[in-house]
């Protein structure tokens, strides 16, 4: 479904930052939000000085890599774009020697939405494949020097319908896919005799899901799995079918055997530099080289195995070796719930990688804990004999590097399938913070690492680190250098107790805050999701205030709670379980807020709570469960009705977490919905949500009208034209004085 103060006593708390007494939030109104508010003086409630260091923090230059590293390993094309206004991006060559950056305004419109990396042909030339949005596929060639610029357009042959799926490294071979009446044929067209190479035919229910090269398109390899797999997040509004297979699955009712999100997942490889290449096929029924176990016949399993033959896990992501000789794959374990039959292959709870020589044959599993989270991990090739991994481990993204070389084959490894005890896996010397997998790049040699990294004491920039040295990194940009200066916040790692167990994370404070806290004003957050991990990263946005409100005088906690990825599969499904899903992570939640009024760090009156889509959902069930808990909340394109979304939105995600249909146990889904617990809601609350929200409009109006009718401070500002957030810069800005306002307003009140 992937967040006013008294008059006196809080000038020191600020710091240089002036605090203007504002008027109060109008309450109990539903308030229409256009682009002509940004310019109502009405709706400006901070001071000058702090409309300043708004628009610095909200302005804060996001790095993203575009491509390889030239040949002479000096330049590399960058893209830089404000957070809230992602679609004024810039491009720029970055000269690795010196830092600098180089505008590159007339690329701005040849590179529009490239296919993966733009690649370097000379130290002056790049080349890459991209869709043009007013015409078709084309390969693009540039030379940065001249200016001069070559397009070859990819034309289908007579009426043929279908996409290009993908260009190799060098050029030389194009897989694209044809459509077809009942099947789709997948082909390699050689670009210098443009002869195509039939290579599978696929049934409309298979989507390919990844396309990997070696580094002269010798060899290729590609990820099928179910299209309801690839469709699962896409919206309809209309009412889906109990029996569907989707549903189906996510209950655990569907037997492995019959289950085509496993029969349709399969890795196929080609060897391009054979004669007659003949495909080596892996599959997700497949076992440690060509053994295959099936599950007993109507028999399932009363307890998860601990070898994945058995469960026929399967294959996320494939990455060929530059060399063309290795193969990297990631493999889901599906989701195996209490009390439910069958496994969940659309929902998986963890992840593993191994790797393949181009026969098939299992070389190494790498199943460390580290690296389990299903969605948050990825991995590629470092040099010819290393992998490099990112992934969340806690509340941090950092990078790890595993040594092929040191490392025993896995067919000598106790078990096959996990070596984590003899893993030579190593965590690079990043500090606490977030690793940006988009903006990444890696000498051919393995011998240097490009990465994006920020965290909340740390805006965005782009740093090298030499893998194999004791050096630690080095900053090569200094995009946010004022932005640095300006960010006036602190981090503190945390650890609290609650009845299901520790819980880790950390406290955002203004700058100078004394550690613990006392008495100070605090904002609980949660991200959005389900299951989406919660990183100390650089965020300035009102669905993710981590920076934004402590430049405010206002601290944020973020702790991760049951559901969240980072901390192991058992914490990840807990939330799927005996029909946790709508309170389990709530009560952890109301542990640590009693927890911190009891030590003193806030008044139970400075208590805040706020989130985005699920984080949204988070703050308003919170306030139907435990009433009083917070003392005001900010609940932001809310998931209100879980019967309605079930119907017209995300009906398998929804049966997963709750375990049942609502045709089959409509008390729980009204137990997990805020809006039909909400008639004795009085905390004061100001709601954000998009008209164009897939999160129905009309079910936060209604959520709105009931706690007004409760006597809450209510107001619901509803942005024209948003979505799932807010993405205007200009509604962004006002979104966020508002927040900082309402706050202020209530989490110390006069």
């Amino acid at each position: 479904m992937g967040g006013h103060w008294a008059r006196w006593g809080w000038a020191a708390l600020l710091g240089t930052v002036g605090l203007a007494w504002a008027p109060e939030i109008a309450t109990a109104a539903i308030v229409t939000v256009g682009l002509e508010a940004a310019a109502d003086p009405s709706f400006s409630t901070l001071s000058d000085e702090e409309q300043d260091l708004l628009a610095l923090l909200q302005g804060v230059q996001r790095p993203e890599i575009l491509s390889t590293l030239s040949p002479d390993g000096r330049t590399l094309l960058v893209a830089l774009a404000a957070s809230a206004a992602p679609d004024g991006r810039t491009l720029h060559f970055l000269d690795l020697t010196t830092g600098d950056l180089t505008e590159a305004p007339d690329l701005q419109y040849d590179i529009v939405n490239p296919v993966g990396l733009v690649r370097w042909l000379g130290n002056d030339t790049l080349r890459f494949l991209q869709r043009n949005p007013f015409g078709p596929w084309e390969i693009v060639t540039l030379n940065r020097a001249t200016g001069v610029v070559s397009r070859l357009q990819i034309a289908p042959v007579g009426e043929e319908l279908g996409e290009v799926l993908g260009v190799s490294p060098d050029f030389s071979r194009l897989a694209i896919r044809v459509y077809g009446p009942e099947e789709d044929v997948i082909f390699l067209v050689a670009l210098d005799t443009l002869h195509r190479l039939e290579v599978a035919r696929l049934p409309q229910e298979f989507a390919i899901q990844t396309i990997t090269w070696s580094a002269n398109g010798q060899q290729m390899a590609m990820v099928a799995a179910a299209t309801e797999a690839q469709q699962l997040y896409d919206r309809s509004p209309t009412s889906p079918s109990l029996a569907s297979t989707a549903v189906q699955d996510a209950l655990g009712r569907m037997p492995p055997e019959d289950n085509p999100f496993r029969r349709h997942n399969w890795v196929r490889v080609f060897d391009l530099s054979q004669p007659n290449p003949q495909p080596v096929e892996l599959r997700s029924d497949q076992g440690h080289g060509d053994d295959t176990v099936a599950l007993p016949e109507g028999q399932p399993l009363t307890e998860p195995s601990a070898d994945p033959r058995d469960w026929g896990d399967g294959f996320a992501d494939v990455l060929l070796s530059p060399d063309g000789r290795r193969l990297l794959v990631k493999r889901y374990r599906p989701a195996r719930l209490a009390g439910r039959p069958h496994p969940s292959y659309l929902f998986p709870d963890s992840a593993y990688h191994q790797v393949y020589d181009l026969k098939g044959t299992l070389l190494h599993t790498i199943d460390d804990p580290a690296l389990q989270g299903p969605q948050d991990s990825h991995g590629w090739f470092l040099g010819p004999d290393q992998l490099l991994f990112w992934a969340t481990a806690g509340h941090h993204r950092p990078l790890w590097v595993y040594d092929l070389a040191a490392a025993p084959p896995t067919a000598l490894s106790p078990s096959p399938y996990r070596n984590a005890e003899s893993s030579p896996l190593r965590k690079l010397p990043l500090p606490p913070g977030a690793v940006d997998p988009t903006a990444l790049a890696l000498s051919p040699n393995g011998d240097t690492i490009i990465y994006g990294f920020s965290s909340v004491t740390q805006p965005p920039e782009l740093f090298r680190l030499r893998p194999n040295t004791s050096d630690l990194p080095e900053a090569l940009t200094q995009i946010n250098t004022d932005l640095q200066q300006a960010n006036r916040v602190q981090y503190q790692p945390v650890q609290f107790n609650t009845d299901h167990g520790s819980r880790e994370g950390f406290l955002v404070q203004p700058a100078g805050q004394v550690f613990p806290p006392q008495g100070v004003p605090m904002v609980f957050w949660q991200e959005g999701g389900p299951g989406f991990s919660m990183a100390n990263a650089f965020s300035t946005g009102v669905e993710a205030p981590l920076n934004l409100l402590p430049n405010f005088g206002l601290a944020v906690l973020v702790v991760p709670l049951t559901g969240r990825e980072g901390f192991g599969p058992a914490f990840y499904r807990r939330q799927a379980e005996a029909q946790n899903f709508g309170y389990i992570d709530l009560a952890e939640g109301r542990d640590i807020i009693q927890q911190i009024v009891q030590q003193g760090w806030a008044r139970a009156n400075q208590v805040g709570v706020s989130g985005c889509s699920y984080g949204g959902y988070f703050a308003a069930q919170s306030l139907r469960l435990f009433p009083g808990l917070f003392a005001a909340a900010n609940p932001q394109c809310s998931l209100l009705d879980t019967i309605t979304e079930w119907q017209l939105g995300y009906s398998a995600l929804l049966s997963y977490l709750v375990g049942q249909a609502p045709m089959e146990d409509p008390a729980a889904y009204l137990a997990a919905s805020p809006l039909y617990g909400a008639t004795a809601i009085t905390t004061p609350t100001l709601m954000f949500h998009g008209t164009e929200d897939f999160l129905q409009i009309d079910v936060a109006r209604n959520f709105h009208d009931t706690l007004e009718a409760a006597g809450a401070p209510i107001t619901l500002y509803q942005f024209e034209g948003e979505g799932h957030g807010i993405a205007d810069p200009q509604l962004q800005r006002l979104a966020a004085q508002l927040q900082i306002q309402f706050f202020r307003q209530y989490l110390a009140p006069r």
